[in-house]
C-alpha cells in the first residue's frame, strides 16, 4: 500500500486540500486580515520590505514606540532567508502564499518523521495531515513568523535525530535546518521544539544502542553550530531582552485554557463565543481560537498509548499529557510550580502557548496508531480492535456528556443548538473515521486499500475544516493599499523627525473591542485610527506600537503618558458601554510628555476614526534645556508633575552630573535636520556648552558624534536622548551601530565557512575511502 502514499503524491494532496481551503489566497482575489496578520504581520513585513528596497537591513524602527528596535524583536523574519518570497512579490498576495507555504513544509516535515519512526507511509500521510491541518496550525497563520517557525519544526527534529545517530554531513544538515527555524522565531516555538529534541535525545542516551558519550559529543557539536549560525540574530536579540520590559516575572496566568477547555478536544465549540467577524473564540483565552486536533486523530493517539509498549510512545504520551496541563496554567498547579523552579518561564506569556507540545505529539501517535491497526494480524489483532471499539464508544459518550453539559450549564449567549450540532457531528466523523480504518485493515485488495486510505485522509481533513467557523477571515487585497488618503490629509501632518501621531488610551481601548460584521470596513477603520502597527503601512510616526519586546524605560513613560493626575471624570463609565461590559476610559493625559514627544495629531475626544491638531507640540530636536539629576524612579515621577515643562528643564541621571559642565540655559540653535531610520544629522550654534535633547528612544546601540568624535549619549527624561555639544557652530551625529550584530554575523560566516570546509574534508575523506575498497588485494600462493 506504500505505492499510493508516496512522499509526492502526499505533497500533490496537501497541496490540493489547501487550494480547496484558501483559493482565493493563493489565486490573489483575496488575502488574510483577521487579528495579529494585519495588525502585526502584514505592517511589520511591509516596513521590512520598504527598507529592503531602500538598501537598508532594518536594525530600528523609528516609527513605532518613539524608536524601536526592528531586527532583535526575533519575529520580524529579517535574517529569515524565504522572507524573498514576499521582499520581490507584492506583498499582499505573497506574505499569505508565504503563509501557507509553510503549512505545506511543516505537513511534508511531519509526514518524512512519522515515516522514519512507523514505516508505514499511510500512517505518515496521517501524521503529515494532521499536523498541517489543526485548530493551532490554521490559528497561528495570523503570525507568519510562527507558521514559518511551526513548518521547521518536525524537520529539525528528524534531522537531529540523524545527526546524533550517523553523525558526520548529517550533522551539518541538522545544523542548516536548526538555522531556519531558528531564523524565523519565535523564541516559544524554537524553545519548544528542542525540549522536544532534548526529550528524544535523553530517551536515545537510555534506550538507544550507541555509547552516550558519542550522542552527547554529537548533540553538542549540533547546538553549537546552529548557535553560531544564528549569531547574528540571537546576539541583538539576548541585548534588547536585557532592556526589555520583560522579566522572569513578567508572565500572570492569564490566557490560560479554561479549566474546562480538554472538553474542546473532542467538541471544538463547547464554551465559545463567536466574534462579529466570525471565527469562535473559546472562553478565557483570545490568543488561539482552536486548538481541535481532530477526532479520529485523537481517537488514535489514544490508542497509541493504550496498546504500544514503547518507548518513544511513552514519551510522546507523557509530552501530549504536559502540553495540556501547562496550557492550564495556573489551574493545573503544574505551571505555577515550573515557574517557581525555573523562573526563566515569566518570559513567555499565555500558558495555552504549550499546546503546541501536545499539536506536535499527537499526530506522531496518531501515526504509530495507524500503524498498529493496519500491520496487526491474527488473535493481537482482535484484542486491538476491541480496545479501539472500546475506546470508540468511550468517546462517543464523552461527547453526548459535554453537549448534556453545555444544556444545563450554559455560558454565554452562544445557543446550545450550536454545541449539540458541533458535538454530533465530531460523533459522526469519529465513526466514519473508525469505520474506514476498521475496512482498511480488512481488505487484502490493494487498489481498494489505496481507495480508503485516501477516503481516511479527506474525512480528517474535513473533520477540521469543519470544526469550527473560518478561522482566516479574507478581504480583498486592496485594503493593504499604502497611502490612506484621510491620513495623508492631516494638518499638521506626522512626519520622521518632525512629530508624532498619538491615538488617545480610549480609543485605543475600544479598538481591542470593536470588531466589524464586515473585516474590510473595520481594518478601514483601525488603519484612519492608527491602531497597533498600522502607521507602518502609511509611514506615520506614532508613540504606540505593537510588539513583543519594548524597551523598558519607553514602555514605562508611554505607559503613564495616557494618565495624569487628575482625578477620574464623572463619565469613567459611559452607559452604553456598560451595556456592552466595555468601560469608557478617560481621554486624559499628560500634556507636558506629550508635547515634548511631538505629538502633533491626537484623537480627538469621543472618537475613534477622527483626529485633532496639537499646536503646543515640540520638536524632535531640542536644545538648551538646564539639566536636572534625577535618579530612574525620581525622573519618572517628574514627568507626572505639572510644573514640568519640558522646554526649560531635561531630566538626567544622577551618575551623569560629574560631566555636564552647563548650570544655566544657553542661548543654542539646531540647524538643517535630517532624519533616516539609523542617522540623525545636524548642526548646532551655541553661544557656550548646552544639552541637545531627542525625543526617541535611549538605547545602547546609539552613540552620538561631535565634529566626527565620540561623545557620549545620556538618557534623558527616563526614557530618550541627550548630550552635551561644546559652545560655537558644530556638526553633530546620532548613529545607530548594532556591535552585537555585526559580532553575530561575523560569527555566523565563521561558522558557515566551517561548516563548508567540514562537508569538504568529509567528502574527501569518503573519496579516499572508496578508492581503498576498490584496491585489488594480491595473495601470493
Amino acid at each position: 500500500m506504500d505505492a499510493w502514499f508516496t512522499p509526492g503524491r502526499f505533497a500533490a494532496l496537501l497541496a490540493i486540500l489547501i487550494l480547496i481551503f484558501f483559493p482565493d489566497v493563493i489565486l490573489g482575489t483575496r488575502t488574510f486580515v483577521f487579528r495579529d496578520y494585519g495588525l502585526y504581520g502584514y505592517p511589520v513585513a511591509f516596513y521590512h520590505r520598504e527598507s529592503f528596497w531602500r538598501g537598508e537591513v532594518p536594525l530600528w524602527n523609528p516609527l513605532s514606540a518613539c524608536g524601536i528596535p526592528f531586527l532583535a524583536e526575533w519575529s520580524t523574519l529579517v535574517l529569515y532567508p524565504f522572507s524573498f518570497l514576499y521582499l520581490l512579490s507584492p506583498l499582499s498576495w505573497s506574505l499569505g502564499v508565504f503563509c501557507l507555504a509553510h503549512l505545506i513544509l511543516a505537513g511534508l516535515g511531519m509526514y518524512f518523521l512519522a515515516h522514519r519512526w512507523t514505516a508505514s507511509r499511510l500512517a505518515a500521510s496521517v501524521a503529515g495531515l494532521a499536523f498541517a491541518f489543526n485548530g493551532f496550525s490554521l490559528n497561528s497563520l495570523i503570525w507568519p513568523h510562527y507558521t514559518a517557525s511551526l513548518g521547521w519544526m518536525p524537520w529539525v527534529l528528524l534531522t537531529a535525530e540523524h545527526a546524533w545517530q550517523q553523525g558526520g554531513r548529517f550533522v551539518i544538515a541538522a545544523a542548516v535546518v536548526g538555522t531556519l527555524q531558528m531564523l524565523a522565531g519565535p523564541p516559544e516555538v524554537i524553545l519548544t521544539t528542542w525540549l522536544l529534541a532534548g526529550a528524544l535525545w535523553i530517551g536515545q542516551c537510555v534506550f538507544g544502542k550507541l555509547p552516550p558519550w558519542t550522542l552527547l559529543k554529537r548533540f553538542l557539536f549540533l547546538v553549537l553550530t546552529i548557535s553560531g549560525l544564528s549569531a547574528a540574530q540571537l546576539f541583538p536579540f539576548f541585548e534588547f531582552l536585557l532592556h526589555s520590559q520583560r522579566d522572569a516575572g513578567y508572565s500572570t496566568s492569564g490566557w490560560s485554557m479554561a479549566p474546562t477547555g480538554w472538553a474542546n478536544l473532542l467538541v471544538p465549540l463547547f464554551y465559545c463565543s463567536k466574534t462579529t467577524a466570525g471565527p469562535y473564540m473559546p472562553y478565557g483565552q483570545a490568543l488561539t481560537s482552536s486548538y481541535y486536533l481532530g477526532i479520529g486523530v485523537l481517537a488514535l493517539a489514544f490508542f497509541a498509548v493504550g496498546r504500544l509498549r514503547e518507548w518513544k510512545i511513552w514519551l510522546l504520551g507523557a509530552i501530549a499529557a504536559l502540553g495540556l496541563i501547562l496550557a492550564l496554567g495556573d489551574a493545573g498547579y503544574l505551571y505555577g510550580f515550573f515557574r517557581r523552579v525555573l523562573p526563566q518561564i515569566g518570559f513567555m506569556r499565555y500558558p495555552v502557548k504549550f499546546v503546541m507540545l501536545t499539536t506536535f505529539a499527537v499526530p506522531l501517535l496518531a501515526a504509530c496508531g495507524v500503524r498498529k491497526l493496519l500491520c496487526e494480524t491474527g488473535e493481537d489483532s482482535s484484542r486491538s480492535w476491541r480496545f479501539f471499539t472500546a475506546l470508540w464508544v468511550t468517546m462517543l459518550g464523552l461527547i453526548f456528556l459535554i453537549v448534556w453539559f453545555a444544556f444545563y450549564y450554559p455560558a454565554g449567549e452562544e445557543g446550545w443548538a450550536a454545541t449539540a450540532r458541533n458535538g454530533l457531528e465530531r460523533a459522526g466523523l469519529l465513526s466514519l473515521i473508525v469505520g474506514v480504518v476498521y475496512r482498511l485493515s480488512r481488505t487484502g485488495n490493494l487498489r481498494k486499500q489505496g481507495v480508503f486510505g485516501f477516503i481516511l485522509l479527506v474525512v480528517i481533513w474535513l473533520d477540521v475544516a469543519t470544526h469550527t467557523a473560518p478561522q482566516n477571515p479574507t478581504v480583498a487585497r486592496t485594503v493593504y493599499e499604502p497611502g490612506l488618503q484621510p491620513l495623508q490629509d492631516l494638518k499638521p501632518k506626522p512626519k520622521l523627525g518632525e512629530s508624532r501621531a498619538m491615538v488617545s488610551f480610549s480609543a485605543r481601548f475600544r479598538f481591542h473591542f470593536t470588531m466589524l460584521s464586515d473585516p474590510f470596513n473595520t481594518y478601514l477603520g483601525v488603519r484612519l485610527g492608527q491602531f497597533s502597527d498600522l502607521n507602518l503601512l502609511d509611514g506615520l510616526p506614532n508613540v504606540d506600537g505593537f510588539y513583543s519586546l519594548y524597551v523598558k524605560e519607553e514602555y514605562e513613560t508611554r505607559s503613564m503618558l495616557y494618565f495624569s493626575t487628575n482625578t477620574l471624570p464623572q463619565n469613567y463609565f459611559d452607559k452604553e458601554f456598560m451595556a456592552r461590559g466595555i468601560p469608557y476610559i478617560s481621554t486624559n493625559y499628560v500634556t507636558s510628555l506629550a508635547d515634548f514627544l511631538g505629538v502633533s495629531q491626537i484623537t480627538a475626544p469621543g472618537k475613534l476614526f477622527d483626529w485633532e491638531a496639537r499646536p503646543t507640540y515640540m520638536p524632535l530636536l531640542t536644545a538648551g534645556q538646564r539639566p536636572v539629576f534625577l535618579d530612574a524612579a525620581g525622573s519618572l515621577r517628574a514627568l507626572l508633575d505639572p510644573a514640568f515643562n519640558p522646554r526649560q528643564v531635561v531630566y538626567l541621571p544622577t551618575d551623569s552630573k560629574p560631566f555636564i559642565t552647563l548650570t544655566n540655559q544657553p542661548l543654542v540653535r539646531i540647524l538643517s535636520p535630517k532624519f533616516s531610520a539609523h542617522r540623525v544629522a545636524f548642526e548646532t550654534e551655541a553661544d557656550q556648552p548646552s544639552m541637545v535633547v531627542a525625543a526617541q528612544t535611549f538605547y545602547p546601540c546609539w552613540t552620538g558624534y561631535v565634529d566626527g568624535q565620540p561623545t557620549r549619549l545620556w538618557r534623558a527624561n527616563h526614557a530618550f536622548q541627550a548630550l552635551q555639544v561644546p559652545a560655537g557652530q558644530h556638526q553633530v551625529q546620532l548613529v545607530y551601530r548594532d556591535r552585537n550584530f555585526l559580532a553575530g554575523v561575523t560569527i555566523s560566516w565563521i561558522t558557515l565557512f566551517g561548516c563548508l570546509a567540514g562537508l569538504v574534508r568529509q567528502r574527501s575523506r569518503n573519496e579516499n575511502l572508496a578508492k581503498v575498497q576498490r584496491v585489488p588485494v594480491v595473495c601470493s600462493g
